[in-house]
């Protein structure tokens, strides 16, 4: 499915545990091991992948997780120093509708 953020289409495609892994194991660091991926942002794509070999729940809760990390980059929240309780409350009331939004839309696709 496609969705739009600050004028910006991005798409969330279902990937196996196998695609995951794999396109994780490229931006991980060298030492890290990697036994599962539950989702992933790849903002310069505009692409979010949630495994689809979890259950519909985790699923949603992964997406929930991935368009945050989306919301952050494309408003330019990713490198605020000292990020505070305040500015996660700011995030948090901002971003809660956005979310919900796409994640209806999500749950009406499957």
């Amino acid at each position: 499915m496609e969705f739009r953020i600050n004028n910006d289409i991005w798409k969330i495609e279902l990937k196996d545990t196998n695609f995951m892994k794999k396109e994780y194991g490229q931006e991980k660091a060298e030492d890290e091991e990697v036994y599962f991926v539950f989702g992933l942002t790849e903002k310069t794509k505009h692409k979010i992948y949630i495994n689809k070999d979890m259950c519909y729940a985790q699923q949603v809760k992964t997406l929930k997780h991935e368009l945050t990390h989306c919301y952050i980059w494309q408003y330019g929240l990713y490198e605020v120093p000292n990020f505070n309780e305040e500015m996660v409350c700011d995030l948090v009331a901002s971003i809660n509708d956005f979310i919900n939004d796409i994640v209806e839309k999500f749950k009406k696709e499957k």
